[in-house]
């Protein structure tokens, strides 16, 4: 693989079939979420009313990111031909590549003959031109060489640092050229993930292409890999920067800086204040997640975490690095938006971490994170803060299983709790502390045998399928309903994953597909051939998110959800 390609996306795609529908036993269609939203605003409203979370996490910038997500479809275009373009024309090939050098940031930068880096260093993230320079041509032909072919746009990432805009970009399922281990005159094809980073630069009224790396294959799969294999419960683990090409973007001497001693001292005052938690079904391990005490005798970790739980396990059990197991007696409160929850255990342990002021992080500046990746010990990695904006973003590789793991300044104080929202990349995101503060100010004022949950069991029973692991396949609608509904975005041909359950009710056609092809990629990602179709047959798209999607025409309308390991369809005759 090309050395600019680093680390890991996902595991690679394995093949996948499409399964026929079979008669079997018709679905409860009352229990089949039409809105991942309104579920889970039903099971916040069971929660006691003095606990509601709400602080949120302020968007400015949302005309800003539409914009970006355009420029980045648009980039991505230049940069690689058009979806599956295995057969573009020579002149097709040259536009592409001088409309893609246009957008290059040194184009627009005033030059400065008297200056060592032959631009007007007055202005502002003028080193921006020089790295743009370099970068911007030398990439698209490496890009190029690999005749990266793909399908569709996975989820787009964006985070605002003054001027600087980063944009991030999955392309799932991609087909590229691989040197051939063995004949280095030899290409293989290889079918994998690839994430794209764009650096925008604000010149004037337009954002310019200032920097992009990719990432895809073995780089960072060997890192996570080796953290792995060395965590244990004697001996904490330290794991070396990861070797991105950010350091030639941002400077890390106060990373540098930061010595061994330092990091240990973090490590020694928090260790116990960290748990591992996972959920099971049938004693399998359904999930896993990291938390801490944010309070005494109250553990603080993602929403993500427990509602995957709630659809897949049956109980959830939480324990220390030591060993040591938790009694849980209920979840006391959760925030969606923010991505937090909050669970109380059945007694204090006289623990808490100390929160710092998230506020106070600048760009270049240290973060330390400590998580458990297996559950058997604990691994320490640190990086430096890219962007601080309700989002922390940081050049820590995470995986998913770090979710909820709490990010530290160097001090030691914890300033962001790390999400599942970008994870198997060279950079992460943290919600800030500002979030976590009001968790623990609110909870400072109640007693602890005062404080009120919900169980798990209750909240599973009323809310969630009592298991999704028994798994027969159903069908409940006739083959003239299915004629007719079938064509809508070509179902059949373009959604090649597993159906599970599919129901007919009232002019409403529900589908449930399960993702047996990675955990590590969102189903929304899986249905980019499905929504295109839409497109291509004038339905129009009315909701964009990452968790639910709309389109609708003159007759149907189109609803698209991700509920972690699986895709809904619902189809609704207007």
């Amino acid at each position: 693989m090309k050395k600019f390609l680093v680390g890991i996306i996902a595991i690679l795609l394995c093949a996948v079939s499409v399964y026929a529908l079979t008669n079997n036993f018709s679905i409860d269609s009352s229990k089949l979420s039409f809105s991942a939203s309104g579920k889970k605003e039903l099971v916040l409203d069971n929660f006691n009313d003095d606990y509601t979370l709400t602080h949120s996490i302020s968007n400015n910038n949302a005309e800003l990111e539409k914009e970006i997500t355009e420029l980045t479809k648009k980039t991505t275009y230049l940069l690689l031909g058009d979806f599956n373009n295995d057969n573009e024309g020579s002149e097709e090939y040259y536009k592409r590549h001088q409309d893609y050098l246009a957008m290059g940031a040194y184009n627009s930068f005033p030059r400065d003959e008297n200056t060592s880096s032959g631009y007007d260093e007055t202005i502002e993230n003028y080193s921006y031109a020089s790295i743009s320079e370099l970068a911007v041509p030398q990439l698209f032909l490496k890009f190029n060489e690999l005749n990266i072919q793909y399908s569709y746009y996975g989820d787009i990432r964006i985070t605002v640092s003054n001027n600087l805009v980063i944009s991030t970009l999955s392309l799932p399922n991609v087909k590229m050229k691989e040197e051939n281990s063995t004949d280095s005159m030899k290409y293989d094809v290889v079918e994998t993930n690839l994430v794209i980073t764009y650096y925008f630069i604000k010149i004037g009224d337009e954002y310019k292409l200032a920097y992009l790396f990719g990432e895809s294959g073995e780089e960072l799969e060997g890192y996570f890999t080796e953290l792995e294999n060395t965590e244990t419960k004697t001996a904490m683990q330290v794991a070396p920067s990861y070797d991105s090409n950010l350091r030639e973007l941002y400077d890390y001497s106060k990373l540098d800086a930061l010595t061994d001693n330092e990091i240990t001292n973090i490590y020694n005052t928090n260790q116990n204040n960290i748990v591992i938690l996972n959920s099971y079904y049938n004693n399998y391990s359904v999930a896993t997640a990291n938390g801490f005490f944010i309070n005494d005798g109250l553990v603080i970790t993602t929403w993500n975490f427990i509602e995957k739980s709630l659809i897949e396990a049956q109980y959830i059990a939480i324990k220390d690095n030591n060993g040591n197991s938790f009694e849980i007696d209920g979840i006391v409160t959760a925030n969606p938006e923010t991505d937090i929850a909050v669970i109380k255990l059945k007694n204090k342990t006289n623990k808490k971490v100390v929160l710092g002021d998230s506020k106070k992080l600048k760009v270049e500046d240290p973060v330390i994170t400590i998580s458990s990746k297996t559950g058997v010990g604990l691994t320490t990695q640190k990086g430096i803060v890219l962007s601080n904006d309700g989002y922390i973003q940081s050049t820590i590789p995470l995986t998913p299983t770090d979710e909820g793991s709490p990010l530290f300044d160097k001090n030691g104080n914890v300033v962001g709790i790390n999400t599942a929202k970008q994870t198997n990349t060279s950079i992460s995101l943290a919600i800030s502390s500002e979030i976590l503060k009001e968790v623990q100010d609110k909870f400072n004022l109640v007693a602890f045998d005062s404080i009120e949950v919900i169980s798990f069991t209750k909240l599973k029973e009323q809310f969630y399928y009592v298991k999704y692991n028994d798994e027969l396949i159903s069908n409940s609608i006739s083959s003239s309903k299915w004629k007719q509904y079938s064509k809508i975005g070509d179902v059949e041909e373009t959604i090649k994953l597993e159906l599970i359950k599919a129901s007919y009710e009232d002019g409403a056609v529900s589908l449930r597909y399960k993702n047996g092809i990675s955990s590590y990629i969102s189903s929304m990602q899986l249905s980019g051939a499905f929504k295109d179709k839409l497109v291509e047959q004038g339905y129009e798209e009315v909701l964009s998110g990452t968790k639910k999607c709309i389109y609708k025409n003159n007759k149907y309308q189109v609803i698209i959800m991700d509920e972690f390991n699986y895709l809904i369809v619902v189809m609704v005759k207007l």
